[in-house]
């Protein structure tokens, strides 16, 4: 399996941090696009690989795992 560049000890990449940060402050995915300058689908694909390769459920999960972590 191929590990992205830039992955922390959290197992977050930064970009991924930084998404999950403003989940974690109740931004919906179109409000993470315009603040970032993504698109929406960019965002999708960034918080599905960071749930897929850590195994966790949901967005809810992915911010709870951040915080554990201390990524956030």
């Amino acid at each position: 399996m191929l590990t992205p560049i830039g992955l922390t000890t959290t197992g977050l990449v930064t970009r991924e941090v930084e998404v999950i940060k403003l989940l974690a402050d109740g931004l919906e995915t179109a409000a993470i696009a315009q603040r970032l300058n993504y698109s929406e689908r960019t965002i999708k694909n960034i918080i599905h690989g960071a749930m897929s390769r850590l195994q966790l459920r949901n967005r809810a999960h992915a911010v709870a795992y951040a915080f554990r972590m201390g990524a956030i």
